[in-house]
């Protein structure tokens, strides 16, 4: 992962995963599983197949930003993009049992084709309502955000059609505040639970339990 002036992120990214699930835990509410809980690297894909194999309602993938200028600092949040979507849609059906996968009828490739292409759709719909309410919790706890705060992408950990994922980048750690953050334990925990106040409030603190699944870069 990227490299600050005292820390790597995989270290921060790590240590504010392990936060998240304590703070999500403590509610009663969730069961939480990382994609690594150790110095570990663990590929794209696996991450992805990690979080539908648990069934998850929400994957959030958390990263710390690198830039070439060190005054640039602030969170953001990638949901899929439009062009992302398709991609996941065809690396999807490149498997001869994806109807299977996604447990679709399979009587007709055309149907579950149609029907794959709403749940994707869906999947984005609810990408984004979570990205936008987990924007407005670590604003309202001051912490800064980029300009253009909530962007879109292609990348691979967001490709899972049926699971609502998010990527956020916690801050810049070439930044040397965001740095200090994500490397001071109660400032850290402060965002994290900021964090867990937006997946909450995504939820609407539903009576039964769900799975969140979460992925640290740097591994």
């Amino acid at each position: 992962g990227a490299q600050g002036q005292h820390v790597q992120e995989k270290a921060v990214t790590l240590a504010a995963a392990r936060d998240l699930k304590a703070a999500l835990e403590r509610t009663g509410r969730y069961r939480v599983r990382l994609t690594r809980d150790g110095d570990v690297y663990v590929i794209h894909g696996r991450r992805v197949q990690i979080a539908r194999d648990a069934g998850a309602d929400l994957f959030i993938s958390l990263h710390a930003d690198a830039g070439s200028d060190p005054a640039l600092r602030g969170a953001s949040v990638y949901t899929l993009s439009e062009q992302g979507a398709g991609r996941a849609v065809r690396e999807f059906t490149k498997g001869d049992d994806w109807q299977r996968d996604l447990r679709l009828p399979g009587r007709d490739a055309s149907v579950d084709r149609i029907l794959l292409d709403m749940t994707q759709r869906a999947t984005q719909n609810r990408s984004a309502q979570f990205a936008r309410v987990l924007l407005t919790h670590i604003e309202g706890d001051n912490h800064p955000l980029l300009r253009r705060s909530h962007r879109d992408a292609g990348l691979a950990v967001l490709l899972a059609p049926d699971v609502p994922a998010v990527l956020l980048e916690m801050g810049f750690i070439t930044n040397p505040e965001d740095e200090r953050v994500l490397s001071d334990e109660r400032a850290r925990r402060r965002l994290m639970r900021s964090v867990a106040e937006g997946i909450d409030r995504y939820f609407r603190e539903p009576a039964a339990p769900v799975m969140v699944a979460g992925d640290i870069a740097g591994g």
